[in-house]
């Protein structure tokens, strides 16, 4: 999947972006979160319930979420999101108030579910609280595996 932000053209492969989906789905369903969202996405359903996880799994959940991007159901880039990159390489996202720095490329797209994820959630959740959520969630994904 290609997509463009700021006049610059990124790109994802569609399996990795299905895996993080899962990956927010994750955090969100299970208490990760600094606050309590009722965020799943039904797409990822069907592999929380294997005992194994295969690759063909992982390719029929991807073709779901093609489906869905296709017919404009889902999306994971907010309407004014900005994306920088630093010299370093890292990013900096901002969405009106709220600004993220030294974000990692593996940790950009899950970021922008997520973000989006809260923007679109109802009831209403404030910028602040949405930071708040953000910043954990960055440092949850930092701390995985630590």
């Amino acid at each position: 999947m290609e997509f463009i932000l700021n006049n610059k053209k990124y790109s994802i492969i569609n399996h990795e972006l299905f895996i993080n989906y899962l990956m927010v789905d994750n955090y969100f369903r299970n208490h990760y979160s600094k606050y309590d969202y009722d965020i799943r996405y039904d797409f990822v359903e069907p592999l929380l319930d294997k005992d194994k996880v295969e690759f063909e799994d992982i390719l029929e959940g991807t073709k779901q979420l093609e489906d869905l991007i296709e017919k404009e159901q889902i999306n994971f880039i907010p309407q004014g999101l900005r994306l920088d990159q630093h010299v370093n390489g890292n990013f900096k996202v901002s969405y009106q108030d709220l600004e993220f720095d030294n974000i990692r490329i593996g940790e950009a797209i899950p970021l922008l579910i997520a973000l989006n994820s809260l923007l679109t959630y109802k009831p209403i959740i404030s910028l602040t609280q949405i930071s708040e959520e953000i910043e954990n969630f960055i440092d949850q994904f930092r701390n995985y595996n630590r």
